[in-house]
């Protein structure tokens, strides 16, 4: 995907949840909040994540699962470093202290599910771009709903007698 194409497919999601909730607001990460967070982890950012956190700087929420700004990922890093399982290279930009989504840059920027009891578990996305498009998509397939402070929930539907 070219970077128009990632930065639509953020904008819809972030289109999607300000339908949902109005009142949601989302700051931009400047340049230098990048730069900052990139010497700060050691780690160079994927284009689709420093693209990501330059439309929402943290707040959308992917499942259950809060979007991190570049402070907090920061933060998780600094954390989890401390863990056994955690290993250079990861980039959260999901989850909190019980689990994150992170971007592995030594596999192809694809996305897993980490947490310190575990480290590396299932993986969610072949790559952060593809994984960004597929949320997108199943978004705008109008079976999930916002729910404030709680994250994205499939939609509970009625069956027919």
């Amino acid at each position: 995907m070219t970077s128009s194409e990632i930065a639509q497919s953020i904008l819809d999601i972030k289109s999607w949840f300000l339908r949902s909730d109005r009142k949601l607001e989302f700051e931009s990460a400047s340049t230098v909040d990048i730069q900052r967070l990139e010497k700060a982890i050691d780690t160079q950012l994927p284009s689709t994540l420093k693209i990501l956190l330059q439309e929402c700087n943290g707040g959308l929420y992917f499942m259950d699962k809060r979007q991190l700004a570049a402070i907090d990922i920061m933060d998780a890093v600094s954390n989890a470093e401390g863990s056994s399982k955690w290993k250079h290279g990861l980039i959260p930009f999901c989850g909190d202290e019980s689990g994150y989504f992170v971007i592995d840059t030594s596999d192809g920027d694809s996305v897993y599910e980490w947490d310190s009891d575990d480290g590396l578990g299932d993986r969610v996305g072949s790559n952060i771009t593809r994984y960004l498009e597929n949320y997108r998509n199943e978004l705008l397939e109008n079976h999930f709903e916002y729910l404030q402070d709680v994250g994205v929930v499939e939609k509970v539907t009625k069956g027919h007698k």
